[in-house]
């Protein structure tokens, strides 16, 4: 069982030019923080998002999301619109659904879906919020 799965992935941001512009985007999913996972821009980008491992997969099947991220299936289904709102705007990506689907099959098995609380030191967890 992989601690860590990571995959890369070329996604296109959407500028409204005919073209956008493609991004590697690294995929990054974590045994330690098992509800999370991560979409790196790189240093060229300088940003990290961190979503919801249901949320993003949920994204792959019907609109979701509420508030800085939302995802959205494409009409045919082979791409997912994933919208990131920040203090200076929007970012509209467009990325393929088979390889974040095989992304998130091997997330479940690194931690399957519904035990992600067993991984998670609740102790160590309540000990640094009541430290704050």
């Amino acid at each position: 069982m992989a601690d860590v799965v990571a995959v890369r992935l070329r996604m296109r941001l959407i500028t409204g030019e005919a073209q956008g512009r493609s991004l590697d985007v690294e995929c990054r999913y974590e045994a330690g923080d098992p509800f999370a996972v991560r979409l790196d821009f790189g240093a060229d980008e300088g940003a990290v998002w961190v979503l919801a491992r249901d949320l993003l997969a949920a994204g792959l099947r019907e609109p979701v999301g509420d508030g800085d991220v939302r995802i959205e299936p494409s009409r045919t289904g082979e791409h997912v619109y994933i919208a990131l709102g920040g203090e200076t705007g929007i970012a509209l990506l467009n990325a393929p659904v088979r390889p974040l689907t095989r992304f998130l099959r091997a997330t479940g098995r690194a931690v399957p879906v519904g035990t992600e609380s067993d991984r998670i030191d609740w102790d160590r967890w309540l000990d640094a919020l009541l430290s704050a």
